[in-house]
């Protein structure tokens, strides 16, 4: 019964977030609207706020092939810089992304990527500077500039990243264990591994890293920070796009992203 129930507040929120873009767009033609509102999965309509469906749906309409569209905005209720990027999708743009983040010295406190029927990233970061604070305007054309050279490959965030993402002195003293799980029965279609460690600059591109590189695909991810800890949810699926069932893949996959974490921590610790 509980299952059937969540179904159904599922859908409800799917088609309320979909009235209310309409709502909100009410001046675009109804081919235009019925286009945006099919382009999407349930996951995009029931993670975002309104306001981010109606930045993306301005951000995708008639964006020529190749093309990366970028909306930075203050979000006052999260105290955060909201960052939303629509461009075709491949393996490892949200690492790439992640990568250009911390290349600038942004903070991730919250993220979400998905993927669309049509074949476009819409991924949104939520992101502070390295006082907990959203970027000051001055700041964006900078963080505009290094995304767009990190998504072209004239900058590799591996590289560059070696000597900036380093913890403050304060910040050492802090230890948190790392929990790895992973979980097939809170969705029909992904696995959902969840990444329980210590937070530091870089972490979440060192695991998108690790998942692009083992040819894990992240249909969406959720980003929870709890002062030094940080709690990161990935929804994934193999290279076949298949759950991942086999103990062993886990297993493999654990290895590869606590190698990760021990590396970006010796290297912040430096």
């Amino acid at each position: 019964l509980e299952t059937g129930l969540e179904d159904v507040n599922r859908e409800s929120r799917e088609t309320e977030a979909k009235r209310a873009l309409r709502e909100a767009l009410a001046d675009w033609p109804a081919k235009d609207l019925r286009d945006e509102t099919a382009r999407h999965y349930s996951p995009y309509w029931q993670g975002l706020p309104t306001a981010a469906h109606v930045v993306f749906a301005n951000l995708l309409r008639e964006m020529p092939k190749g093309e990366v569209r970028i909306d930075l905005l203050l979000d006052e209720d999260r105290d955060a810089t909201r960052a939303c990027f629509a461009l075709e999708d491949h393996p490892g743009i949200f690492s790439r992304l992640a990568g250009a983040l911390a290349l600038v010295g942004a903070n991730v406190v919250d993220a979400r990527t998905y993927t669309s029927k049509d074949g476009y990233a819409t991924a949104v970061f939520w992101v502070q500077d390295a006082d907990g604070r959203p970027f000051a305007e001055s700041r964006l054309p900078r963080l505009r500039t290094m995304i767009g050279k990190t998504l072209k490959g004239e900058v590799i965030a591996r590289d560059a990243l070696k000597d900036r993402d380093k913890l403050k002195k304060r910040e050492r003293a802090f230890k948190v264990p790392t929990s790895i799980t992973f979980d097939n029965e809170g969705s029909e279609i992904y696995t959902i591994i969840e990444v329980d460690t210590r937070d530091r600059p870089g972490l979440l591109y060192d695991l998108a890293r690790t998942f692009a590189s083992a040819h894990v695909y992240i249909a969406s991810a959720v980003i929870a920070t709890y002062g030094e800890q940080v709690v990161d949810t990935f929804y994934t699926k193999d290279m076949f796009g298949l759950k991942y069932h086999s103990e062993s893949k886990q297993k493999a996959l654990e290895k590869k992203l606590r190698a990760a974490i021990e590396r970006g921590a010796e290297r912040a610790e430096k």
